[in-house]
């Protein structure tokens, strides 16, 4: 896992039609939202450093990690590539942890064609 390169994806999300662990949709950011509890709310992190075939079996052990520290997280196929989800108040906790075991967090940065 050491030398990993984790993306965070650009939306927030949360669980499908409320089935927990299986689908995630899109949804708006929790500041442009009205609702007062914003338990829900999900990150999803993609894997960018190794090639197609251990991209799973990586984001399995990054899971095994996170549940072995208590934070809940679900590995899920999305846009063709399995994305860990964990719930957006575990963040800070979650990636701090993963930084000092010597994965690397990249946030997602749009491309801005004004520049």
């Amino acid at each position: 896992m050491k030398l990993s390169v984790l993306q965070r994806l650009p939306e927030f999300y949360h669980w499908y039609a409320g089935e927990i662990g299986s689908r995630v949709e899109p949804t708006r950011l929790p500041e442009l939202s009205n609702e007062a509890d914003h338990d829900d709310n999900l990150i999803g992190l993609k894997l960018l450093s190794y090639p197609d075939r251990q991209v799973w079996e990586v984001m399995h052990k990054i899971s095994q990690y996170l549940n072995g520290i208590g934070i809940d997280n679900s590995i899920i196929e999305n846009e063709g590539e399995p994305c860990l989800f964990i719930n957006s108040q575990d963040e800070p906790i979650a990636l701090c942890r993963l930084k000092n075991i010597g994965i690397a967090i990249a946030d997602f940065i749009p491309v801005n064609s004004s520049f």
